[in-house]
């Protein structure tokens, strides 16, 4: 029978098959445990680990390479920031829980930190989320379908009803490519609006996904004031000016550092 402890092992070694690390903090965030149940797992003395702690990050020893020559080429296109913002929307996700899914580059790394156990249904509008939901064995993909455009990998149909008509999600993860102060949070591809803008109306906990580099940035297509969203998760602590924006308009900011609940 696994262990608990062998079965943290296994989780973690599963992860850095998608990444190259991994912190300890979100490890522990990710496992539930404490820091120093990780830091205890990874010096056992029974036997040797393929994992090791380097400068407070968990990397993989002598990672297989892969294969020189793969059928079918896979772009990393998440950036690296992206892997705390992941584990910390993924940890959001309970069982038999409604979720719309944006068309972010992060969203299939959220989606691959869910456990497997778990029992949910994703919406979605985009082509890698629908295959990023199809990889969870216990998974219900949804895809809002209509024209598929390659340039955002995405479905769109304004003519016909859409399964967000009739669904309400219990959380809606929404991304963002800017978040300003004055201009509010905003979107790369003004195509993606009116799904995204639909999902928001829908769902009851709207949360917005945004990494550090991406405050004070404003990208063409806005999409809503940052008041408009119940949760923000990020990778790092905000800078001061938007944590007093974020409190005067009741929205929970979730980081790494964050107080857990």
């Amino acid at each position: 029978m696994e262990t608990k402890q062998k079965e943290r092992i296994r989780r973690l070694m599963e992860l850095l098959k998608k990444t190259d690390r991994i912190h300890l903090k979100d490890a522990a965030r990710m496992l539930e445990v404490s820091v120093m149940t990780i830091r205890r797992d990874l010096s056992q003395d029974d036997e040797p680990l393929p994992l090791a702690l380097l400068g407070g990050y968990i990397v993989m020893v002598n990672k297989p390479a892969a294969p020189a020559s793969p059928a079918i080429s896979v772009k990393k296109a998440h950036h690296r920031d992206d892997l705390p913002v992941a584990i910390l929307a993924a940890g959001m996700v309970n069982e038999n829980d409604l979720v719309f899914f944006d068309n972010g580059s992060e969203i299939p790394l959220v989606i691959s930190m869910i456990p497997d156990d778990i029992t949910f249904t994703g919406i979605c509008y985009s082509h890698r989320v629908f295959v990023a939901l199809n990889e969870k064995p216990n998974a219900t993909a949804v895809l809002c379908g209509g024209t598929y455009r390659a340039r955002s990998d995405a479905f769109y149909d304004t003519n016909n009803p859409s399964p967000l008509d009739a669904l309400n999600p219990r959380k809606v993860f929404i991304s963002a490519s800017g978040v300003h102060d004055h201009f509010g949070v905003s979107w790369f591809n003004p195509d993606d609006l009116a799904t995204k803008r639909k999902a928001m109306e829908r769902g009851q906990r709207k949360i917005l996904l945004a990494r550090h580099a991406l405050f004070d940035e404003v990208a063409p297509a806005s999409l809503s004031p940052l008041s408009a969203f119940d949760i923000l998760i990020s990778d790092r602590p905000l800078p001061a000016d938007y944590v007093t924006h974020c409190r005067n308009g009741s929205v929970k900011v979730i980081t790494p550092d964050s107080e857990d609940e």
